[in-house]
């Protein structure tokens, strides 16, 4: 995992939400990008039923369409100060249900733009079933993208490498997630932010997502000897781990 970040990447970001793939994993997208690897983000929904609390507090109310323009709005522009490509897939929030013939959709994805790296929510977001139903769909396109047997029109493609990014903030306890890959995220943190900012549906993300920067920028200086890094995004990759490893890794800036 020490070239984690390098140049010449093809990354996927699948978003639950309009907003997730930035305030879970924004600076990391920036590291990519600024490393000379492409990043495409895939939001699975606007959020625009549990997650634009600005525009439900609005009058007159808007409607469900125009809150989903406004929030297509704010994820394209989100996702040009990160320096990524972006697509909605529009599925409907809360609850998100994505069935075989969606699931099949995430395996073109794949199959289209062959990525060898995808970062998706924490397997177990218990306390957000929509982060549990995408990430079930990433997973198993990752498993079946390469399989011939499983049908459509495009080519099969090598399976990518998974990793998990951030649960909904302040859940990590009771959805035991504990980082055990560290991102630096110092030079890009700004960025972030401005990023963040672009979400006014939802707005306080960078303020709240920047607590979360710090506490893991600790946990990274005292576990993954990333000694005078102050924001820092947390991972925790899909995959065996070697024989002897025996803590957290760090990518530093």
């Amino acid at each position: 995992m020490n070239d984690f970040i390098r140049s010449g990447r093809t990354v996927i970001v699948f978003s639950a939400h309009a907003a997730d793939f930035c305030s879970r994993a924004g600076g990391t997208i920036l590291r990519f990008v600024r490393a000379g690897s492409s990043v495409h983000i895939v939001d699975f929904t606007f959020g625009e039923r549990c997650e634009s609390p600005a525009l439900w507090e609005t009058e007159p109310l808007p409607s469900i369409d125009e809150i989903k323009k406004i929030r297509a709005s704010e994820i394209s522009k989100a996702a040009a100060v990160l320096g990524a490509t972006a697509e909605c897939l529009d599925f409907g929030d809360c609850p998100l249900i994505i069935d075989s013939d969606r699931k099949a959709q995430v395996v073109d994805i794949l199959r289209i733009r062959q990525p060898d790296l995808l970062l998706t929510h924490w397997k177990n977001d218990i306390l957000h079933p929509d982060h549990c139903v995408a990430t079930d769909a990433v997973i198993w396109a990752s498993r079946y993208c390469f399989r011939p047997v499983v049908k459509g029109g495009l080519n099969p493609c090598p399976s990518p490498q998974v990793v998990f990014y951030e649960t909904t903030l302040g859940t990590a306890p009771v959805a035991t997630f504990v980082p055990t890959l560290f991102v630096d995220i110092g030079e890009c943190y700004e960025a972030k932010c401005e990023a963040l900012n672009q979400f006014a549906a939802q707005p306080g993300l960078a303020e709240r997502y920047g607590i979360l920067a710090k506490y893991r920028a600790l946990e990274a200086q005292s576990t993954a000897w990333m000694k005078g890094c102050e924001h820092a995004e947390g991972f925790i990759p899909l995959y065996t781990q070697a024989a002897g490893f025996s803590g957290p890794l760090g990518f530093g800036a």
